[in-house]
């Protein structure tokens, strides 16, 4: 299998649909939506950083007031559908009332919903589906019920220099037997978890496709996130295939071992040891 090193020109008419509230729909009233019901999916993803601390978070969930603001408050009632939401009430979150207010000179209000983040782990993922019943304005049909996907994350500090341990295999001819090395990479902290490797394949592609293209300078860079001691990952690789990245922290240590495979199959274990 040759793999062939190209450069993609990449002709894509970038637009985003940056929607305020009420503006994605020709509507002349003054109406309430659920803000996650907004989404093309009608589904927003909320993070919350766990504390282990026995006290819940504010969820986050937002109402809004599709119009300019009124000079008098907007009452309104709403449901969880728990037949729809994965997520237990009381175990997962807890309703403190089922009516909110948008105050006056205000265009949005948030939900009083409290996510107990405790019981939540890392890579667990719940929904919580919300329903507007109640208004004493309409309620926009096409936003009234919206799915709330709620997941938690820690306090992650992984940003530094580490010393790599790497064994992997090609599944290219070039080079057919398992390869060992040693070196060293860098973890680049972009916030709130996330880190750029300065080179994931911790110098295997070096080794193994310099024949096709691959030089020191080349950007073997990609995207990793830390959640609660989890390390994962997916972008592009140099051949047009994705990487998928899947690894852990020990806690004690701040050793990191991940496995990566591309789209070829290609695959390795890397080691990183703090320096």
């Amino acid at each position: 299998m040759k793999k062939l090193l190209y450069t993609m020109v990449l002709l894509a008419g970038l637009f985003s649909a940056c929607e305020e509230p009420g503006t994605s729909i020709l509507y002349d009233k003054t109406f309430l939506e659920l803000d996650a019901a907004t989404t093309v999916t009608g589904s927003k993803t909320y993070t919350y950083k766990r504390v282990d601390d026995g006290s819940g978070v504010p969820s986050g969930f937002i109402v809004n007031l599709g119009s300019a603001q009124l000079s008098n408050p907007v009452d309104f009632t709403f449901e969880v559908d728990a037949t729809e939401s994965t997520a237990v009430e009381n175990l997962h979150y807890t309703l403190n009332g089922n009516t909110g207010t948008i105050a006056a000179n205000s265009n949005t209000v948030e939900l009083p919903i409290t996510i107990l983040d405790d019981n939540i782990n890392p890579g667990e993922q719940f929904s919580i589906v919300v329903n507007l019943t109640t208004a004493d304005v309409e309620i926009n049909p096409n936003y009234q019920s919206g799915t709330h996907m709620i997941q938690i994350t820690c306090d992650s500090d992984l940003g530094g220099d580490y010393s790599y341990s790497v064994t992997g295999q090609s599944t290219d001819g070039c080079c057919p037997d398992e390869t060992t090395q040693t070196g060293t990479l860098t973890l680049t902290d972009e916030g709130d978890g996330v880190y750029t490797i300065s080179d994931w394949s911790a110098g295997l592609y070096l080794t193994w496709y310099e024949v096709y293209g691959i030089t020191p300078d080349f950007d073997m860079s990609g995207r990793v996130t830390d959640i609660c001691g989890n390390i994962s990952g997916e972008f592009g690789e140099p051949f047009g295939t994705n990487t998928v990245i899947n690894g852990t922290v020990n806690p004690d240590t701040g050793v990191i071992t991940y496995t990566w495979v591309n789209g070829y199959d290609d695959m390795a274990t890397v080691t990183l040891t703090p320096m």
